[in-house]
């Protein structure tokens, strides 16, 4: 998959047949080189396939080699981004802040209407920039930006804070 391999070379993600998955295909969390897998996210997609999953559903590794963000589109309209601390100790899935909401929240909403895409576009540093995009207010489309920072003191577990939410921004269809 494109970015599966980390900066170091020490681990791999995988779009692998999903075996006994509800979908095809499933995202599997390897050290390089081996077989068996350290984690693996299951019930993925239910939209992609296999084969487009591979394209969809690209990998961006943060400098460190220890956390990666993935997405994956489960339905037509909706794809969601994945956090993973990766480390030969185990892996685990981050819990990310709510930014949907917050995002929603500054058009004066609840609820998003039709569509919500979330896609991770770079990392500065420990911040991750992703684009937001979202179907709201009245089926009026809308896109802004959103910076999630990870925290990875030495003696504590990796977290994600919610840094900022730029002002949505409606856009033509």
């Amino acid at each position: 998959m494109k970015g599966g391999r980390s900066p170091d070379g020490a681990y791999e993600v995988r779009v692998s047949r999903g075996e006994g998955e509800p979908t095809d295909y499933a995202l599997r969390f390897h050290a390089s080189g081996k077989a068996d897998p350290l984690f693996t996210l299951g019930d993925m997609g239910g939209y992609l396939t296999y084969a487009a999953a591979i394209e969809g559903c690209p990998a961006l590794w943060h400098a460190s080699s220890r956390i990666v963000a993935v997405s994956d589109q489960g339905t037509k309209h909706s794809r969601t981004l994945y956090m993973l601390a990766v480390s030969p100790e185990g892996t685990t899935l981050l819990n990310s802040p709510d930014y949907v909401q917050n995002a929603l929240g500054r058009l004066g909403v609840t609820h998003v209407d039709r569509q919500c895409l979330s896609t991770p576009k770079r990392w500065d540093g420990d911040d991750l920039i992703v684009e937001l995009y979202l179907v709201a207010n009245g089926f009026l489309t809308y896109t802004c930006e959103v910076v999630l920072t990870l925290h990875h003191e030495k003696l504590s577990a990796p977290r994600l804070s919610l840094k900022s939410v730029s002002p949505p921004k409606e856009t033509p269809d």
